[in-house]
């Protein structure tokens, strides 16, 4: 199963919302746990890759400007203009990346009900909503299940 690193957030979203009971609802809860880890590595390499970019200080750290973002003030690391354009590239890279869930035999029975649920997930979706399902759908597709 290959899901890209920027799609991980809206699959995990999408999966928490869906109300199910008993062993579905385990297996979401699985599935959801090895999602979040690839969020946490994905977070944490993108800190490391701002944290190599960023303008540092006489003691090695990282300068922030204070801006307001919706009526809120958050420090954001400053960059070189080369910089800046090198650290965007390397994050868009990242979040390119494939994140591979291997279909082993110990995965199988989850990775089975977590295709059952999104197959045949019974609501209704539109505009960006329809077409992040269709690639939920697509990537729930390709999954080639071992035999029981």
């Amino acid at each position: 199963m290959i899901i890209k690193n920027y799609e991980i957030g809206e699959l995990q979203a999408f999966l928490f919302n869906l109300i199910l009971k008993g062993k579905e609802s385990r297996m979401r809860t699985r599935f959801i746990k090895l999602l979040e880890q690839q969020l946490n590595q994905v977070n944490q390499e993108r800190q490391q890759l701002v944290d190599e970019y960023a303008e540092k200080d006489e003691n090695g750290e990282i300068l922030y400007n204070t801006e307001i973002v919706d009526e809120k003030e958050i420090e954001l690391p400053i960059f070189t203009e080369e910089a800046e354009k090198e650290v965007q590239q390397q994050i868009l890279t990242l979040l390119h990346e494939d994140f591979i869930i291997e279909e082993t035999a110990e995965k199988i029975d989850m990775l089975h009900i977590l295709q059952e649920i999104v197959l045949n997930c019974d609501l209704e979706f539109t505009g960006k909503k329809a077409t992040l399902f269709d690639r939920f759908c697509e990537i729930f597709e390709d999954i080639t299940l071992l035999e029981n």
